[in-house]
């Protein structure tokens, strides 16, 4: 049985915005690409991991991740985590708990 685990990037939302301005060619025609990490096993979503704002500039094509500005800060927080990037851990946190009560129940049985 072969199971994979790693760290995948999902694209949350972007957000074009024209009063910040390119750090190449200081145009006004920026694009914030606000990206979630989150960790994986079998292309199942276990734990969602740090989320970072990348930049994009639309005339000079100049790309930047990890923009620490204002505008970043902002377009981050209006961008949520999914849900379901959670289903693992509540597909684990289930099976332990039906495991636990389980044995509880056949422990007060017996």
């Amino acid at each position: 049985m072969l199971v994979h685990f790693g760290k995948t990037e999902k694209l949350l939302n972007f957000y074009e915005d024209e009063s910040a301005s390119c750090d190449n060619c200081n145009e006004t025609t920026v694009t914030y690409r606000i990206v979630q990490k989150y960790y994986q096993i079998n292309n199942i979503p276990i734990l969602p991991a740090e989320k970072y704002t990348g930049m994009s500039c639309d005339s000079c094509h100049f790309s930047n991740n990890n923009v620490i500005s204002e505008n970043a800060k902002v377009y981050e927080k209006l961008s949520k985590t999914p849900w379901y990037l959670y289903t693992g851990a509540a597909i684990l946190t289930g099976t332990f708990l039906f495991l636990i009560i389980g044995a509880i129940y056949t422990a007060v049985i017996k």
